[in-house]
């Protein structure tokens, strides 16, 4: 904790030191008007609609993501031959750059509908294949009880397969939430999506107002931190 104080206070000595050096707001400005200015937003009630927003967004479809991702990875774990088809699509799928989906799913579908896909396919990936390495990972005497015991299918998955595989399920849930975030704005941004975060890092932009670019930016690092944060402490005690 000593190590992380010190290195915030190098960092903000550092930023202060260049924003003096600069002297220049619309290029670089103070700390001390960016910590200000996210205190102000506090008491603006649309900055918590801004936020639920984006955060829906990607609640929603990492939601989603971890429901077809679990069903899928068991089908994998099942069937072999299913893993090989479905690992050489999602390579292709990872090997995309994230600027080109938005571009292309643009083309063809609506602003919000755009941040759902360029969403689903940039989590999608991270979740299925830490599922599967997670079913991998079960013990085969274990596996093997499941079998012979062969309950319901809806039973094998809840109270078998899940909680074997759940120090898995948090370790991807965690990763596609914090990469979730940062997609999400990017694809709010580029989609022009007409609310959410991306839309007043946007607003900001175009009103060359950098204290309000940097003050919602660091409020996204903030967020993911917390998420971050409370993850790893589910992690721990699992």
């Amino acid at each position: 904790m000593k190590h992380k104080i010190n290195l915030c206070v190098y960092v903000l000595l550092f930023w202060q030191f260049i924003s003096y050096y600069i002297d220049r707001q619309a290029i670089l400005p103070y700390p001390k008007d960016v910590f200000l200015k996210m205190i102000t937003m506090l008491g603006d009630l649309s900055f918590y609609t801004t936020i639920f927003i984006t955060l829906s967004h990607v609640l929603i479809v990492v939601g989603i993501s971890i429901l077809i991702a679990f069903l899928l990875a068991y089908l994998s774990f099942i069937k072999p031959v299913i893993e090989e088809y479905v690992s050489l699509i999602l390579s292709f799928i990872q090997a995309i750059p994230n600027i080109s989906y938005i571009i292309l799913v643009m083309v063809w579908s609506s602003s919000l509908l755009t941040v759902y896909i360029v969403l689903f396919l940039v989590v999608f990936p991270l979740l299925y294949n830490n599922f599967i390495e997670g079913f991998k990972c079960i013990d085969q005497d274990l596996n093997d009880m499941i079998i012979l015991y062969h309950p319901p299918l809806f039973d094998k998955l809840w109270n078998a397969y899940l909680p074997l595989i759940q120090p898995s399920l948090l370790s991807g849930i965690k990763s596609s939430l914090s990469l979730g975030v940062k997609v999400g704005v990017m694809a709010e941004i580029l989609a022009a999506l007409p609310y959410g975060v991306g839309r007043e890092i946007q607003f900001a932009r175009i009103q060359v107002d950098m204290v309000g670019v940097f003050a919602w930016t660091l409020w996204i690092v903030f967020m993911i931190m917390l998420i971050e944060a409370f993850l790893n402490n589910a992690i721990k005690r699992k």
